[in-house]
């Protein structure tokens, strides 16, 4: 009997194993398709799709992409909004968050569930007067237009994220720290952000890669061609170049880049996030 279950464990083991690698090579075949597809020329690419061999491999598609998509400046437009919108949402977000925490809580429950209630609120309701706004207060091309309308779209899922993880750290923590004379501002500061560091890890990553990939906002609200976003560029290099696909490959390609080895490097902090969520409180 106990022989039985062994083989009835190894053989779950296997399935589950085998489940598994079924569905990474199913994320990872667009990636590898793009990534072989975008050192070839196009002839290569219609005959053999699948393989880069070093007969096929080129970097004529990827230098012909950076220089079309002026990449440089695009790259830099991304990374400033990026970095911009970033401090904004993480800021506000969890000064409001810690604001509802320590404040009333008749008055700042009925606040946090406003709040919550707005996560289902689309974009796109508020996409016309916020535009109209922007161009009263005259920041249409501007980076700080591009970061403000990204942080009201996050503070909802920010201000919950927070406020739920803020509310896990026992109230004696905040208590002590104000007999010892530290001010409000200082216990957020120095006791409670460094406690959410993997909480802001996740933030960051989750709403920082819509950031990076989105492309409504920046063909919403920008009009420069200068101010234009990597994704906007390359939007605009991909659709008038629609038989070309190894260029159009190789574009996706340098695009995608960036925030794939950002998430590489934070995937750490990301997967500790997600384990602290699962055993908060």
């Amino acid at each position: 009997m106990n022989s039985t279950y062994k083989r009835k464990k190894t053989a779950t083991k296997i399935f589950r194993n085998g489940f598994m690698m079924l569905i990474m090579i199913f994320y990872l075949f667009p990636l590898w398709y793009v990534f072989n597809n975008a050192f070839k020329v196009r002839a290569a690419i219609h005959t053999q799709p699948f393989i880069l061999t070093p007969d096929t491999f080129t970097l004529e598609s990827i230098t012909t992409a950076f220089t079309g998509m002026n990449y440089l400046q695009s790259f830099y437009n991304s990374v400033i909004t990026l970095l911009l919108s970033c401090l904004l949402f993480v800021l506000l977000g969890s000064m409001t968050a810690y604001g509802i925490c320590i404040g009333n809580r008749k008055i700042f429950d009925k606040l946090y569930i406003f709040f919550v209630a707005l996560i289902a609120l689309p974009f796109q309701v508020a996409m016309v007067p916020l535009v109209s706004l922007l161009r009263t207060l005259h920041l249409s091309d501007t980076y700080m237009g591009l970061a403000l309308i990204y942080t009201a779209m996050f503070m909802p899922f920010i201000v919950f994220v927070y406020t739920g993880f803020m509310r896990s750290i026992p109230g004696e923590v905040l208590e002590s720290a104000r007999i010892d004379g530290c001010s409000y501002y200082r216990a957020y500061l120095y006791i409670y952000m460094p406690l959410l560091k993997t909480v802001t890890g996740i933030v960051l990553i989750l709403r920082g890669v819509f950031v990076w990939n989105d492309l409504q906002v920046p063909l919403v609200i920008l009009n420069d061609p200068s101010m234009l976003t990597l994704q906007m560029r390359l939007f605009v290099f991909a659709t008038s170049r629609v038989g070309n696909i190894d260029l159009v490959f190789a574009s996706t390609l340098i695009t995608c880049i960036p925030i794939v080895i950002l998430f590489l490097f934070l995937q750490k902090t990301f997967v500790k996030g997600v384990m602290a969520g699962s055993i908060k409180g």
